[in-house]
């Protein structure tokens, strides 16, 4: 019978292989399409760029592939109530429909880049891998946001990334940790959990200000167009903390932040940021027409725990990336985390707190009415 050590190890190796073959595969392709040596277009699965040494063994993607799944292990081993990592038939329905909304609505919000040094687009769907994991325990985010990133990406052409699509995968899961705790299972101070994505935030905040300039992979020089990024994580932190201290006001801060992603659709002509923001705006209003059944459906308890969970999602996630591409990619530190971490973990922040709420309420609804 297998114990809780060796239970997952099978389905982490499946995993290790898929990826790999995809990676493969998506090197071979591209290798007969641009009549390139195979050898080069596969060069990056066992080797890397390490400080310009692009020969090292830690920068190829099998091996953060690997250093992944040791990362999920180790959660599963720290967390390994069977409840919660069970995969049934629901949850493998869940897995498949989490997967293809977030892969499907991936690749419309991939036209949307954010400036970033690498390839980030603003993603208001990260609230489907959390929601997921909220919902459905922490298998099912998993899934969801790593299978999901796979199919939206390689809809996008972008081609595969295995350590963004653990990134991704990891998003989903961490927040699915959640429901063990509210469920008295396990003892968690949620204070602490706030205490650490807060001074991580802090610290997102001071990085462009101590790197007003860094190295652009891309063109070699110095640039300084990320040094801005210090005001609008300020925001996210503040944003964040009045949501965990005061949850009572999501629904005025989620009012406020729908406004301005309508006018930010509006200034940069962005036809899907506008439909998005006005589908947004009705959900927030439909919830605000049904203020008595609102705390039946979303508690206070419940928003701070989306927010906070969300947070630290995102923070292990992009962050596990961004720790990546140093020796992927050849990133020193200031690039990786102001150029890459930064961009991607921080409007996604704001769009988690605001719509896995929403998601979570209309969740709560659905449930309501079929008695469940």
């Amino acid at each position: 019978m297998k114990n809780k050590y060796t239970k997952p190890i099978l389905p982490l190796i499946i995993g290790i292989v898929i990826v790999a073959l995809l990676f493969y595969g998506g090197g071979i392709v591209n290798a007969l399409k641009n009549k390139s040596p195979i050898g080069e277009e596969l060069a990056g699965v066992t080797s890397g760029a390490l400080a310009g040494d692009t020969g090292s063994f830690f920068g190829g993607w099998l091996v953060w592939t690997i250093v992944g799944a040791i990362i999920v292990y180790i959660i599963y081993i720290r967390f390994s109530d069977p409840e919660y990592w069970k995969i049934g038939t629901r949850e493998v329905v869940m897995m498949a429909l989490g997967a293809a909304l977030y892969g499907l609505l991936s690749l419309a919000f991939n036209t949307i880049p954010v400036p970033s040094v690498s390839l980030v687009a603003l993603r208001p769907v990260v609230a489907i891998p959390v929601f997921f994991g909220m919902a459905f325990g922490p298998a099912v985010g998993f899934f969801t946001g790593a299978v999901g990133n796979i199919l939206g990406d390689a809809l996008t052409g972008w081609g595969v990334y295995p350590a963004w699509d653990i990134a991704n995968g990891l998003m989903g899961l961490v927040p699915g940790l959640a429901a063990m705790y509210f469920t008295r299972k396990q003892k968690v101070n949620t204070r602490t959990l706030f205490i650490i994505s807060a001074i991580v935030l802090i610290i997102a905040v001071l990085l462009p200000i101590v790197f007003p300039s860094i190295a652009h992979p891309w063109t070699g020089e110095a640039t300084s167009e990320f040094s801005g990024w210090w005001w609008i994580m300020l925001v996210i932190l503040v944003v964040t903390a009045v949501l965990a201290l005061a949850p009572q006001y999501w629904s005025i801060v989620a009012v406020l932040l729908t406004l301005l992603m309508l006018v930010v659709g509006i200034i940069n002509r962005s036809w899907l940021m506008i439909v998005w923001s006005l589908f947004q705006a009705v959900l927030v209003i439909f919830l605000f027409t049904r203020r008595q059944a609102i705390t039946a459906w979303l508690s206070d308890e419940d928003t701070r725990r989306i927010v906070i969970w969300g947070t630290l999602g995102m923070i292990v996630g992009y962050g596990f990336a961004a720790f990546a591409d140093i020796f992927i990619n050849g990133y020193s530190f200031a690039t990786a985390f102001v150029g890459e971490f930064i961009p991607a973990a921080g409007p996604n922040i704001l769009f988690s707190a605001i719509l896995t709420p929403l998601l979570y309420a209309a969740w709560q609804q659905a449930r309501g009415r079929a008695g469940r």
